[in-house]
């Protein structure tokens, strides 16, 4: 079952962003600072702990000031289906109903195919698509190919379209962003790539206090087939989770046109990618640690981190 921040796609609505506790859930190797996304008061560093904390791990609370961080409108998705397809079309998320928001579009497919997107997009640097950022290869080439690409809201925009040669499986998606700098919405971006069973997004160093980082993955599933028993390929997602699709649907959600569960059924699976997309609040400008996921079997995969910029401060 696609799902977005948890939910069925056919239950998508507006999500309420006033308060969203961001819990550590390690230890797996990367450190997650605690922090929250409610508008709460500047604090001092903490100098002084009580005794309770000093029995192990001390967190610190980050806080930056209200309403100062990118803010998380909205998502959309699409996928080309069990057959296949040469372009996906992914509608837009509503906003708040102000223009000046950022959109990103996501598109994760099979292979690396000569790709071209949306237009009066504008291609993150790295992730523009063929030969840009790439899945690790297998014994049948490139397994899988990531492109983003970003705009500025305005009051026309109802889509965005990807498309590519040849018939493959693909999965796409838009989030939007809130409170951007909207003179320069995207910093610091990197991408990673590997063939495991934990796709890890990179470390980046953020350029402003309070930005946001954008945690994208794709991965190819034909070799983690046997070990897909259920509607998702990826699980343990970092947070804060936005998404997480498959390139067709269930035929729980879609009986008509859909494959699964388990997925392993499916021979569908052999061609098709799983995308998921999370972020984490920087609260100051330094390395943001990295982000994983899990796939219950190896396989090749190419992740993002990609810095969404806060508004200047006024």
């Amino acid at each position: 079952m696609s799902s977005i921040q948890g939910r069925p796609a056919a239950q998508l609505k507006k999500t309420s962003t006033a308060a969203s506790t961001i819990p550590y859930r390690g230890p797996r190797g990367d450190h997650r600072p605690l922090v929250t996304d409610r508008c709460m008061p500047s604090a001092a560093p903490w100098r002084s702990p009580p005794r309770w904390a000093m029995v192990g791990v001390v967190a610190t609370l980050f806080v930056v000031g209200c309403g100062s961080s990118p803010t998380f409108e909205d998502a959309a998705t699409s996928n080309t289906g069990l057959e296949g397809g040469t372009s996906v079309s992914i509608p837009v998320p509503a906003g708040s109903g102000e223009s000046g928001d950022v959109l990103v579009a996501i598109l994760g497919v099979q292979g690396n195919p000569n790709t071209s997107g949306p237009d009066g997009w504008t291609a993150v640097p790295g992730f523009r698509g063929f030969n840009g950022a790439t899945c690790q290869a297998d014994g049948q080439g490139t397994a899988c190919q990531l492109a983003v690409y970003t705009k500025l809201a305005d009051d026309s925009d109802t889509s965005a379209s990807f498309s590519w040669g040849g018939t493959r499986h693909a999965a796409g998606a838009i989030v939007r962003f809130s409170n951007v700098d909207s003179a320069a919405p995207i910093g610091a971006a990197g991408p990673a790539r590997g063939s495991s069973n934990e796709p890890r997004a990179p470390v980046i160093t953020t350029t402003r206090d309070g930005s946001r980082v954008l945690r994208i993955v794709v991965s190819e599933l034909d070799d983690a087939r046997p070990q897909l028993q259920g509607t998702l390929a990826l699980t343990d997602e970092p947070p804060t989770f936005r998404l997480n699709v498959m390139s067709f649907p269930d035929a729980a959600t879609d009986p008509a046109n859909g494959c699964g569960p388990p997925l392993a059924a499916c021979d569908a699976t052999d061609r098709a990618i799983a995308l998921a997309v999370s972020d984490t609040l920087n609260s100051v400008a330094e390395p943001s640690g990295p982000a994983t996921w899990e796939l219950p079997g190896g396989d090749q995969w190419v992740t993002a981190s990609i810095e969404i910029i806060r508004a200047p401060e006024q």
